[in-house]
């Protein structure tokens, strides 16, 4: 049985952040209404989330193959200071520029500091409004994102056409543009993606294809875990973020499996917070969702390099989208989130990546209280 007391936590070695963010997560499940109350206590007490468990469909006998949630915040963080290399979207963008990987990334244009814009490598270098809304004029439509964030959460789309400016679909004046721009600091404003012929055809939003990475030497990755998201019900989507954080019983996220061995997807699965069901068909363009990735081997090689790369960056989720400009990472989270993951293939049940939290579970453990102490104080 798992605590739920942020002492407790603490002690047993949690950061006070992941701490605060695990038992809070509880504390919304629980004031929802959503879950069964003895389903909901046995998970907590279990050291999973409601959402989880009924992913899962978690009991006694299956609970041992899943990695829980309760472990997963412990483990944070499974990287050393050099993860701000990619937390940060900026930094990773510089830190890739004028590689061999450069070409996998979006186009970076703007950065909105506060009081202030940054021009950005593929910008025309004017950083005044002007100059802002001549490139957008340009490229008809830019992705905006926190600089640091996660889960699509503040996810916004400008656009410029022939009836003038918009933001997140609605019309927007250079006045407005501007506005927004210093309503939102810390802000990266790069090329929006759209997704390759073949997987427009089943959602016109750009996908995420998630592929998490281990690489605890630094000189050899190996990729353990995957899934493919693509976006559902997208018409309310204004924004073009393709994922929303199942917080009441209509809202879903529609996930596929995806080999890694032979970049073969399939086996839809539309995932509420409650529960799961089988779904092959996109549920709103009814494409059956079965095929493979171009080249599929040819970018895992390329993932395996850029991963040497970062060699110091031991845990990596991957988010990459195939568009009609060949692949893209979009980002690469320090911390992926593992529910829809464990949808498809619970991780202990991979022998290698189940060594591999058990020894980063164990290393905590074996701490000294002082270690624990300053441990806890991590914050970023």
């Amino acid at each position: 049985m798992n605590s739920n007391d942020m002492d407790d936590l603490l002690a047993d070695g949690f950061t006070r952040r992941m701490a605060a963010e695990y038992l809070q997560t509880q504390e919304v499940e629980r004031a929802s209404g959503m879950f069964d109350p003895d389903y909901l206590e046995w998970a907590h007490s279990n050291g999973f989330y409601a959402e989880s468990a009924c992913a899962y469909q978690l009991s006694d006998q299956t609970k041992s193959n899943y990695l829980s949630d309760y472990d997963f915040c412990k483990l944070w963080p499974l990287n050393d200071w050099q993860r701000i290399w990619i937390n940060d979207k900026l930094t990773f963008e510089y830190t890739l520029a004028g590689t061999e990987f450069s070409h996998f990334l979006p186009e970076y244009y703007y950065y909105s500091s506060k009081g202030r814009l940054l021009a950005l490598l593929d910008s025309r270098m004017d950083v005044s409004l002007d100059g802002f809304l001549s490139l957008l004029r340009e490229k008809g439509e830019f992705a905006c994102k926190p600089c640091n964030g996660t889960e699509s959460a503040g996810f916004h789309k400008l656009t410029c056409d022939a009836d003038g400016f918009g933001i997140d679909g609605m019309p927007a004046d250079a006045k407005g543009i501007g506005s927004f721009l210093r309503e939102h600091p810390n802000y990266v404003f790069t090329e929006y993606l759209h997704p390759s012929q073949d997987m427009a055809e089943i959602d016109p939003l750009i996908h995420t294809l998630r592929l998490v990475v281990i690489d605890p030497t630094g000189v050899d990755p190996v990729p353990i875990a995957s899934y493919l998201r693509f976006a559902v019900g997208n018409k309310d989507s204004q924004s073009g973020a393709n994922y929303q954080r199942p917080t009441s019983d209509d809202i879903c996220s529609y996930n596929v499996e995806f080999d890694i061995e032979t970049g073969r997807y399939g086996n839809g699965k539309l995932a509420y917070a409650t529960k799961v069901l089988d779904m092959p068909r996109h549920p709103d363009s009814g494409i059956l969702v079965e095929g493979a990735v171009d080249a599929w081997q040819e970018l895992l090689a390329s993932i395996k390099r850029l991963s040497l790369r970062l060699g110091p960056v031991e845990y990596m989720g991957f988010d990459i989208g195939i568009t009609d400009h060949g692949p893209k990472i979009m980002e690469i989270n320090s911390h992926p989130g593992i529910k829809y993951l464990q949808i498809f293939k619970p991780l202990l049940t991979n022998e290698l990546a189940a060594e591999y939290y058990r020894r980063k579970l164990d290393l905590i453990g074996e701490m000294t209280p002082d270690e624990r102490t300053r441990r806890n104080e991590t914050v970023r």
